[in-house]
């Protein structure tokens, strides 16, 4: 099947070629623009539609990857795994992580118009209202919390009707989603393992409590997961935000091409320099073409990306700065820091049917009559992301920490269970040859480890050095254990009798669970926090509650590198409304 998903990225869906997008900075007529967005991605793509609204507006996109149209993997959303390790993935990798194992770990990331929009998994997941009024809290903005976003989540997406047209009375509460861009569903074809999240949810109470609607504030408990699906295809911030508005003529997308260094064009004449250019090069021995921003310089590049990119143009911390020969703009002591990810563990479980994925994973030629199916009328198996159609959300036990809970507040969880019809081929575990399978994807939200990202060269080509730090405090490895068990607690209910045969590895005890997620467990690719947002100086975070760097002028940061704590859900959808906010945070700023 991985296979299958590789060759897929080459088949075209014969979509329209984009007026205003250019393969090559030479093609550009102008170098100099009232905006210019570093990133064509999740965030960047928002920017770019809302700040273009304005004719006036001269508006530049400079994207490092690739166009997103015709890409087989990013539009089905069952082959959507086939956009990892791809031509439209950056394919980074983290250095040895001694919490597990000193394995290296891939961190996937969206080289591509949209960004990781257009090669995630698509789950939808807005926040609580705890984790936007900790936003708030960090940040000494109440700007931030659930209340005032609450235009902006409505803003930014559409609920729409699944791809069989079931009833969805009972899963999702349509009062809290709105009429924006992204479309979005729930799952539209239904696995055998959906009853029996939902029946064995709704006979329980507490932790394993059913919950309606995950997006509708509290977070907490068993439900249908949401995703970024419209129509039985993926809906991204390419397809959803910036496609739309290439049609303007004030707005250029680059492609293709790299932001090596932001500068100011003339020395300053106070303590803040006023960033106004950008260098941009195609390769690394190529040319380089500056182009300039009258008004605002906004980094839309991404957790590693955005660090980089400050650190190359001397703002950063000065000990890396000078490490690397680079002259200091700005001492910047959190650029890079406070990297913190989620990691994820797929437990696997032998079962009685003849109704799981496993045969479509295993046998390349079972998909040819699905896709025919999915070109025809946009149903059938290809409707859903290859995760599951069902999520929980956790708190630990009380007993397990007692007094301690780093998590945004009582309705957000530490951890996530997927549920997944069929053997999740995540992590170095191959898919074995028969058998059928359920697999319980499990993952830490409230992590406690934190790393960074740092300078290996000061070739902007060449990547950074990431250290997530992954697994390196009791709380996350013990908080994966939990996890493991209240899966196995979970499926032992009556719904899954004569369902489960046995689990595909068994522990004697946690330690010997705690050594399996150190072997095995990988990352959901939600890394945040490198430039994040905080009171006060610099000491206090990269950019200040508005999204502005602090300690300079005409720079911008607007992606999650600025998250200031790491969502306990998925973070795409935090993402879009913070994005949103910014733009208009951007265009007060100016009016």
């Amino acid at each position: 099947m991985r296979l299958l998903w590789a060759l897929s990225c080459l088949f075209a869906l014969g979509l329209p070629a984009y007026a205003r997008l250019f393969n090559s900075i030479s093609e550009l007529k102008n170098r100099n623009y009232d905006f210019v967005i570093v990133g064509g991605g999740t965030a960047g793509s928002v920017l770019a539609s809302r700040l273009s609204e304005d004719r006036k507006n001269k508006v530049l996109v400079v994207e490092a990857g690739v166009d997103n149209a015709n890409v087989q993997d990013i539009i089905v959303p069952f082959l959507g795994p086939g956009a990892f390790n791809s031509l439209v993935d950056w394919n980074f990798t983290s250095t040895p992580q001694v919490g597990m194992m000193n394995r290296t770990i891939p961190l996937s990331r969206g080289f591509v118009l949209g960004g990781s929009s257009s090669i995630n998994f698509m789950a939808w997941n807005r926040g609580s209202n705890d984790m936007w009024d900790n936003f708030a809290r960090l940040s000494n903005d109440s700007g931030w919390s659930w209340d005032s976003v609450a235009d902006y989540n409505l803003k930014v997406s559409r609920l729409t009707p699944p791809s069989d047209g079931h009833n969805t009375t009972g899963e999702v509460i349509p009062s809290a989603h709105g009429n924006g861009p992204v479309l979005t569903s729930l799952p539209g074809f239904e696995t055998e393992l959906d009853p029996k999240v939902t029946d064995t949810a709704k006979s329980m109470s507490g932790r394993f409590r059913y919950n309606e609607d995950i997006n509708a504030g509290d977070m907490l408990g068993f439900g249908f997961m949401q995703n970024a699906i419209g129509n039985g295809e993926r809906s991204s911030a390419a397809t959803s935000y910036l496609v739309p508005a290439l049609n303007r003529s004030n707005l250029d997308v680059v492609i293709h091409s790299r932001v090596t260094s932001v500068r100011a064009s003339r020395p300053s004449r106070n303590d803040e320099p006023t960033i106004d250019t950008v260098e941009i090069a195609q390769t690394a021995n190529g040319p380089r073409v500056n182009v300039t921003a009258s008004k605002e310089i906004i980094l839309s590049a991404g957790v590693f990306g955005t660090p980089q990119i400050l650190m190359l143009s001397g703002i950063g911390p000065q000990e890396e700065l000078t490490k690397h020969g680079i002259p200091v703009v700005l001492n910047s002591p959190d650029v890079g820091r406070h990297l913190v990810d989620h990691p994820l563990l797929a437990n696997y479980y032998v079962v009685n049917s003849n109704r799981t994925f496993d045969p479509v994973l295993r046998d390349e030629s079972l998909i040819g009559p699905l896709l025919q199916q999915w070109e025809a009328n946009r149903t059938g198996l290809l409707v859903i992301p290859a995760a599951g159609n069902t999520v929980s959300f956790l708190k630990n036990p009380p007993d397990l920490f007692p007094g301690f809970d780093p998590s945004s507040g009582p309705g957000s969880g530490n951890t996530e269970m997927i549920f997944c019809n069929g053997f999740e081929p995540l992590g170095a575990t191959p898919l074995p040859s028969n058998g059928s399978f359920m697999s319980v994807i499990t993952a830490v939200v409230s992590p406690t480890s934190r790393g960074a990202l740092t300078l290996n060269t000061t070739n902007p080509f060449d990547a950074p050095l990431i250290d997530p730090q992954l697994f390196t405090t009791d709380f996350d490895v013990q908080t994966m254990v939990q996890v493991m068990k209240d899966a196995d607690t979970f499926i032992s209910g009556p719904a899954w009798q004569g369902y489960v045969i046995e689990p595909f590895v068994n522990f004697a005890n946690d330690d010997e669970r705690a050594t399996y997620a150190r072997n095995n467990s990988i990352t959901v690719n939600h890394c945040v926090g490198t430039a994040r947002m905080g009171p006060g100086g610099v000491e206090g975070g990269v950019v200040d509650s508005s999204l502005r760097v602090k300690g300079v002028k005409g720079l911008w940061i607007v992606d999650a590198s600025v998250y200031p704590q790491i969502p306990e859900n998925h973070p795409q959808a935090v993402a879009y409304i913070l994005a949103e906010r910014a733009s208009d945070l951007i265009k007060a700023s100016h009016y």
